[in-house]
């Protein structure tokens, strides 16, 4: 956190820099504009959190362990990804909730198969898809994804496990 901190903090001070230097109002509605986005954002992290916080609480960390752990072994490779894909919203949602309820109980194959999971499958994504760009398109897609969160699960945890 204290990292991302730091590169974030650093590319504020730049962009205020630069700004402040074009003296034609940028400044100020870069904060407007700032300003704005927490306002809209602020409830979903504030739902997302206590999402989290009932999660923690209502699933044991020994269920995530056995589940995704790294003694899930496969297991935790296939379950990932499908908690993943059901997992809905933005990064303000999965992040958060990733970080808070499963990164401390599990694998990095199996978080980094989670992350690949939501990004390529997302189940909320499935009627859209169908409507604008026809079913043998999605089938197509889903049957490359599929197998993409999981090798890339593997492959992380032999490399990184």
């Amino acid at each position: 956190m204290t990292d991302a901190l730091i590169v974030i903090t650093v590319m504020c001070v730049f962009l205020s820099i630069h700004a402040v230097r074009r003296r034609d109002g940028t400044q100020k509605r870069a904060v407007v504009t700032a300003v704005r986005m927490f306002i809209n954002v602020l409830p979903i992290l504030v739902v997302a959190f206590i999402i989290a916080g009932f999660i923690q609480v209502l699933l044991p960390a020994e269920t995530i362990a056995a589940w995704l752990g790294k003694e899930a072994g496969l297991k935790g490779l296939v379950i990932a990804p499908v908690i993943g894909a059901l997992v809905q919203g933005g990064p303000f949602t999965f992040f958060p909730l990733l970080s808070s309820v499963f990164l401390e109980h599990i694998g990095i194959g199996a978080a980094i198969a989670m992350i690949t999971g939501w990004g390529m499958i997302n189940i909320g994504h499935l009627p859209y898809e169908f409507a604008f760009l026809g079913p043998r398109f999605v089938l197509l897609k889903l049957g490359v994804c599929i197998l993409i969160p999981p090798v890339s699960g593997l492959i992380a945890h032999v490399i990184f496990g």
